[in-house]
């Protein structure tokens, strides 16, 4: 074995390939084929009770044009990506700037926020469920000591996605809160020193020198979180089912969507098609993500 193991070293090739073959192996197995596979049964009409599909072409894909529910479904998980997104990753940023300024306790700071990370989907939502409720909830009780109306937060379609949106917010903040911490971190002090010494302000600071040197970091955060919410589907799942004795409004998202022509209604071909369109919609965004906010490696 000592032996094999030292000709594979000389062998260059022979080496990687011992190396990384069996991981390359594993994720292909475990990432590709199975992306292969769903493209091609989204040409067919698949169903988990036909034991041989035939091959239909793109009518799966010309039959969500006209479908109204992958639309609204695909209308919602846009507005939730964009809004989600935006606000999360600013929040973070200007956290992480704060608790920069305040190094000797951030460390206590950063493991409160990161406290709902770490914290599992479906009973963080089941508690803010609880927190919504339009009879017994805190929020329409705190609303109800300043004189302001009730609210149906998980009854009305137009609130129950801000809902789902607040929820995110708050389960992903420290995430990226800590993302930007340890960025900001590794940005030298000697750069704030010398831009203090030439005159420039604390908002000059952010926007010639942090910011800048952030771009990789902001790049990744970007990344992460538009796959991310671009996948949401617990939040959305567990706050609108009939729990508690208090029916929701079916919030309808991509991935909720794809769950339930595949499993629910066995259509396996057209919830192929969907899984298809979600990964190709997040593959541009995501290029488009890289040829905007682009930086050089030196």
């Amino acid at each position: 074995m000592t032996g094999f193991i030292h000709y594979a070293k000389k062998n260059h090739l022979l080496f990687v390939l011992c190396t990384l073959g069996p991981v390359f192996a594993l994720f292909t197995f475990i990432r590709i084929i199975p992306i292969i596979r769903t493209a091609y049964y989204s040409l067919t009409n698949y169903s988990l009770v036909i034991p041989k599909p035939a091959f239909i072409g793109l009518a799966n894909y010309a039959k969500m044009l006209q479908d109204p529910n992958f639309k609204l479904a695909f209308t919602n998980t846009i507005v939730i990506t964009v809004i989600c997104v935006s606000v999360t990753l600013f929040l973070a940023l200007i956290f992480s700037l704060i608790l920069r300024r305040v190094e000797h306790s951030s460390s206590f700071y950063e493991m409160i926020y990161f406290i709902p990370v770490v914290t599992p989907w479906v009973p963080a939502t089941v508690i803010w469920r609880w927190l919504y409720d339009s009879q017994f909830g805190m929020i329409n009780y705190l609303l109800s000591l300043f004189k302001l109306p009730t609210q149906s937060w998980l009854q009305h379609p137009d609130q129950v996605i801000y809902a789902i949106i607040l929820i995110s917010i708050w389960k992903t903040l420290g995430y990226y809160m800590i993302i930007f911490s340890v960025g900001l971190r590794n940005i030298p002090q000697i750069y704030y020193d010398a831009a203090r010494i030439d005159g420039a302000n604390y908002r000059k600071q952010i926007r010639y020198i942090t910011l800048p040197l952030l771009k990789p970091i902001i790049l990744f955060a970007l990344v992460m979180a538009i796959i991310q919410f671009f996948n949401i589907f617990t939040v959305a799942y567990v706050i609108s089912s009939e729990a508690q004795g208090s029916p929701s409004y079916e919030c309808k998202v991509l991935v909720w969507e794809i769950y339930r022509n595949g499993f629910n209604f066995y259509k396996m071909g057209y919830a192929s098609a969907e899984a298809m369109v979600l990964l190709f919609f997040i593959l541009i965004v995501i290029l488009i993500q890289f040829k905007v906010v682009r930086y050089d490696v030196e």
